[in-house]
């Protein structure tokens, strides 16, 4: 299939069983525990839960903004075949260049345990593994799904495409800073190590072809390159082959790493608290105590930075940063059968590497996002959420990236019961999507976008997660003492 032969040239090699990073656990939650952390390292600072041990966590998306699919593939239905074939591929009518995602995303054991009422640490591991594209042309989304048919030129193509495997090991620390009844504040911070276990790249701010009809002169040309500037890398690709959720789990162990690296969360919560007096209790000795298992606030706005960093690849590793190339030619034999034991001898024949410089190293970004919510107090267990999430890594830069989305989730929150309802603008605010959550106990389970799981609908994608905890003790309540607090404003 051509379109396939179109993904091997740009990335060398789709990986085989990612069955879809984003959006894992949308609502924010008071009760997120270890998973709202990946959000904003404050959050584990006064958390509900005084102690959490977390077993697993899953999450897996795919999703575009160039086609609906309507083939006989489901998450209900995956013995029927993926079939990317035109006929099953609707055309989103836009000249706005595309992007797309598939990826998986493993949260392995993780540790969550409160030092005092102001302090709280956390460790945890994670696995990230994704196959994008963004700023990708729309003449050259289209000529690959009608298999380079349609000929003519196609000048000015623009595309970043990145495949990315990764673990982390987190370690996290929050504290209150600022607690004067009324006004409350806390900050957190993560240091992450980094463990790279594969990635590859290909990017093009500038790219002229033009499709042409086979003839005695051209051989089996059926692309004419007349200008192409690009950037080609890759370090070990065969760690993608057979992703799947087990794998991830192995790479946390460490072995076969081939890259690495160091970065950063940093997050605040500032929490509005009219009304303080009904949240104080007096303990059995008479003492007036705050009561650490409920939530506190009117409104609640977190803002973050996550993922601030890098990781360096060196072993196993080529990149071509400074390609330029004319007047060549893609032929159909070029293009046939990539896979992981060709890809290096066709994209060097089809890229001209061997007259550009090689590099036996890259640095390869992760997915850097500025996170911000706010989160309202509606009514007893009623509470809405509306977030923004904005990637920052720039348009043509390695790495995995974080594709910004703006939700509001409204949702019905208790210690041992949630549901919540996600709708969302996602990849760049240009797709609707909904969802729903299930939290009960120790086991949560949902989607940010719930078209992919109905036969009736055209979805650009699907996602779904699951979280399970061996342990989760949250803070023991207690019964207010009723009427207007005895402290003044600005006591503890």
């Amino acid at each position: 299939m051509i379109t396939r032969r179109l993904l091997g040239l740009l990335l060398t090699l789709i990986p085989g069983s990612v069955a879809a990073q984003q959006l894992f656990n949308s609502t924010r939650s008071n009760y997120s525990g270890l998973t709202g952390a990946s959000w904003n390292p404050a959050t584990i600072a006064d958390n509900r839960y005084f102690f959490q041990l977390q077993v697993a966590a899953i999450d897996v998306h795919a999703t575009n903004t160039a086609y609906r699919y309507t083939g006989a593939w489901s998450p209900q239905n995956t013995d029927a075949d993926l079939d990317l074939g035109k006929e099953f591929l609707t055309r989103r009518e836009s000249d706005k260049a595309k992007m797309f995602s598939a990826g998986l995303n493993v949260r392995g054991p993780g540790l969550m345990l409160r030092l005092s009422p102001t302090q709280s640490i956390a460790i945890s591991t994670r696995v990230r593994a994704a196959m994008q594209g963004n700023s990708v042309s729309e003449s050259l989304i289209q000529n690959a799904v009608d298999e380079f048919k349609t000929r003519g030129r196609s000048a000015d193509n623009t595309f970043n495409l990145n495949l990315n495997a990764f673990a982390e090991y987190d370690v996290t620390y929050g504290r209150v800073v600022l607690d004067k009844s009324l006004h409350f504040l806390k900050a957190g911070v993560t240091a992450k190590r980094y463990l790279g276990f594969g990635a590859g790249y290909l990017r093009s701010s500038k790219t002229d072809y033009q499709i042409v009809d086979k003839t005695a002169a051209t051989g089996d040309t059926i692309v004419r390159i007349n200008n192409l500037d690009a950037a080609f890398g890759y370090s070990n690709p065969r760690a993608f082959d057979n992703i799947d959720a087990d794998q991830a789990l192995k790479w946390l162990s460490g072995n076969g790493t081939s890259g690495g690296g160091w970065g950063l969360d940093l997050g605040l919560v500032y929490e509005h608290r009219p009304n303080m007096g009904q949240y104080r209790y007096i303990d059995k000795k008479g003492v007036d105590r705050l009561d650490y298992s409920r939530n506190k606030y009117l409104y609640r706005v977190s803002v973050s930075v996550t993922d601030i960093g890098y990781i360096r690849y060196k072993d196993q590793a080529v990149a071509f940063n400074n390609i330029k190339t004319s007047n060549s030619g893609v032929s159909e034999s070029d293009l046939d059968g990539i896979d992981e034991d060709n890809y290096e001898a066709r994209l060097n024949k089809i890229l001209r590497t061997q007259k550009q410089q090689k590099e036996t190293q890259f640095t390869s970004g992760v997915p850097t996002a500025l996170n911000i919510d706010v989160d309202y107090h509606v009514y007893k267990w009623i509470y809405a959420n509306a977030a923004v999430s904005q990637g920052l890594r720039g348009t043509y830069a390695i790495g995995m990236r974080n594709f910004s989305f703006a939700s509001v989730t409204p949702r019905i929150e208790s210690k041992w019961l949630e549901v919540a309802t996600p709708i969302a603008m996602i990849n760049g605010y240009q797709t609707l999507a909904y969802g729903l959550m299930l939290r009960m106990g120790q086991f949560t389970i949902g989607s940010n976008d719930l078209s992919g799981y109905f036969d009736s609908s055209s979805p650009y994608g699907f996602n779904g997660y699951v979280e399970v905890s061996l342990l989760s003790l949250a803070n023991g309540g207690h019964k207010s003492k009723g009427g207007p607090s005895r402290l003044k404003d600005g006591a503890k």
